[in-house]
């Protein structure tokens, strides 16, 4: 979490200080023409997702444990490149867009008092570590090639700022690229030992994911939540366990 934060203040304070140093971005009289050119006329092709996790697990009992749940702060980032197709292109303030895409997103989901098994199994379960092991982190994370595709809607730009709200409506298919378990504490066979576990290719996830999303803003900061339709284990081979993702996207140039 302190890494999450960190990495959050020093974009900001990166931006601070670029335009603290520019003269032609902020003088006296507020921004400058020029910049607020450039930021009416920005068609949003980078898209950067800070994001936060949940799931709709179903507990079965069997692969989930009735008591499992997930940490408070599951995270993960998504970093795409969109390519801006303006619909309206005879008017001076352009209002409608599609925009397709490519990127990468990577998840990261926290259970600290459980551990994953697929090694010696037809299936892959969660598993409750014991109250005699000390757990310090256990974690799955999941790596994506995602082509996302975005129906998008920008007001007229502000007079003073050049800045406009903006809403995003549309779909995304994710090609799993990585998934693994990490585990940091007690050895599980009680030896009292602490090791630190990685363990690459998670069994029985689903190859790929899908699913609607929604971004919506002001300038250069938008909200925005995706639902992943599709579990992101395979039907029958692992837990029913559908991602809900959400955070603060940052969208330039």
């Amino acid at each position: 979490m302190r890494k999450f934060v960190v990495s959050l203040l020093i974009i900001f304070c990166s931006v601070a200080v670029v335009l603290g140093q520019d003269s032609t971005v902020i003088g006296p009289k507020g921004i400058s023409t020029q910049v607020k050119k450039r930021i009416s006329s920005a068609k949003d092709r980078l898209v950067i997702d800070f994001c936060m996790m949940n799931a709709i697990i179903k507990k079965d009992g069997v692969m989930v444990p009735a008591d499992f749940k997930l940490g408070g702060f599951n995270r993960g980032i998504n970093v795409y490149f969109m390519y801006d197709l303006v619909l309206d292109k005879k008017k001076k303030h352009p209002h409608f867009s599609i925009a397709p895409g490519i990127g990468v997103g990577s998840e990261n989901y926290y259970f600290k008092s459980f551990g994953m098994s697929w090694r010696n199994d037809s299936v892959t379960s969660f598993y409750p570590l014991g109250d005699s092991i000390t757990s310090k982190k256990s974690k799955l994370n999941m790596t994506y090639i995602d082509i996302p595709i975005e129906f998008r809607y920008r007001s007229k730009p502000n007079a003073k700022t050049g800045m406009s709200w903006k809403l995003a409506v549309g779909f995304k298919v994710g090609f799993l690229v990585g998934s693994k378990w990490k585990y940091k504490g007690e050895e599980l066979n009680n030896s009292n030992i602490n090791v630190k576990i990685k363990d690459v290719g998670v069994g029985n996830m689903s190859k790929f994911r899908y699913g609607p999303m929604i971004r919506g803003g002001y300038g250069p900061a938008s909200l925005f939540c995706y639902y992943s339709v599709g579990s992101a284990f395979t039907t029958g081979k692992g837990p029913k366990f559908n991602p809900i993702v959400f955070g603060i996207s940052i969208n330039g140039l």
